[in-house]
């Protein structure tokens, strides 16, 4: 997937790395001096959110559980989308998976093996997302005994929303931020026409198997193909404990936000391909699949983006 970048009315373009992935920003109608807050907001959300930081938010949350912690407004928005995203998928996508990925080896940082998960707290439970209570009036979470939160997708997907958000707040007229395979958009593409997505070929991701416009909202991909160790992968099927078992190579929705697209591209790769397509039609989102025999599959709305 990228993003077209022809240009019309000037545009800053800012290239850098955070939370294991390429992040790229386009900020139309903005002055210069935008680039280095949005790229500071980066860095900030993963010290926030990262499993292989101990101090961050997310892993106090994770290793001091049964107890409420005040946390930044940021990780709060975190916590919050992951529990709507459980809800909304009925439990398919869920957040609580760090000890699933742990245990088949994916604990050590692709970007440095020196960095390594520590969950401290790891103990068995019946508890799940819905039983993460957030406090809004004091900002507080609390993580139940043997629940563990991974930012993981949600993160990047939230982190593009918020940098969007942030640079529209800082006086852009436009902005796409590009987060590995999450797209959040706002305000005025380059063009005056909409901000233009390609998708990229899941088996080579140089060719294009399609391409979609859009206004506002966001956009994620997801797939199997990416992290792997031995013969699993870094999507865990919540009712297994596994990695996901399905017929789809990889999931791309559009939703109302990045954060919301994230979870509905997981919940496509853990249902598949025909199961996925028709979740999707029944939330009014959309979303484009490929299967494992590279068959391309859409939603209704799929082509309202066209």
């Amino acid at each position: 997937m990228n993003t077209n970048t022809d240009s019309v009315t000037p545009a800053q373009r800012i290239d850098f790395q955070a939370m294991g992935t390429s992040f790229f920003c386009i900020l139309v109608g903005a002055d210069e001096e935008i680039c280095d807050p949005i790229y500071s907001l980066a860095n900030e959300l993963e010290s926030k959110w990262s499993r292989f930081i101990p101090d961050s938010e997310v892993m106090v949350l994770n290793n001091n559980p049964d107890s409420m912690h005040q946390v930044s407004d940021a990780t709060l928005r975190l916590v919050n989308e992951m529990k709507l995203g459980f809800e909304l998928t009925q439990g398919i996508y869920s957040a609580n998976i760090l000890g699933q990925l742990i245990d088949l080896g994916f604990s050590q940082s692709r970007i440095n093996p020196e960095n390594v998960t520590k969950w401290n707290a790891n103990t068995k439970t019946s508890a799940d997302l819905s039983d993460v209570v957030i406090d809004l009036d004091t900002k507080s979470v609390s993580v139940p005994s043997g629940v563990a939160l991974d930012a993981g997708g949600i993160g990047k997907g939230l982190a593009a929303d918020l940098m969007s958000d942030y640079a529209m707040q800082l006086g852009a007229m436009g902005v796409a931020v590009f987060a590995g395979g999450d797209v959040a958009v706002k305000g005025m593409s380059q063009d005056a026409t909409g901000w233009k997505v390609n998708i990229s070929d899941p088996n080579n991701v140089e060719n294009f198997i399609d391409s979609i416009s859009m206004s506002r909202g966001g956009l994620a991909t997801s797939s199997p193909m990416g992290w792997k160790i031995g013969s699993s992968h870094h999507i865990i099927d919540p009712r297994t404990r596994r990695s996901s078992d399905s017929d789809v190579l990889q999931a791309t929705v559009i939703a109302q936000n990045a954060a919301q697209a994230e979870v509905l591209a997981k919940m496509c790769v853990i249902l598949g391909a025909r199961e996925g397509i028709s979740k999707i039609d029944s939330l009014g989102a959309a979303a484009l699949i490929v299967d494992d025999t590279n068959q391309v599959h859409t939603s209704e709305n799929w082509e309202t983006y066209k």
